[in-house]
């Protein structure tokens, strides 16, 4: 008797094709645009120092410690 009056949170109906929700669209691809932009940022970084200690390991000069 007192569900008759209780509301639900979600309501089943069909999604709409002909009107994608361009604002979750945009969400999804700039998420994954700025992820991918990051992850390339810090891979480019990190080969930087990479490359930065193996010149300090080769270097033997005793002169410079």
């Amino acid at each position: 008797p007192f569900l008759v009056f209780t509301r639900s949170a979600f309501v089943a109906r069909k999604p709409d094709y002909a009107q994608p929700n361009w604002l979750g669209v945009g969400l999804a691809f700039g998420t994954s645009a700025a992820l991918w932009a990051f992850l390339i940022k810090q891979h480019n970084e990190d080969v930087v120092e990479y490359e930065r200690r193996q010149r300090e390991k080769q270097h033997k000069c005793t002169g410079c410690s």
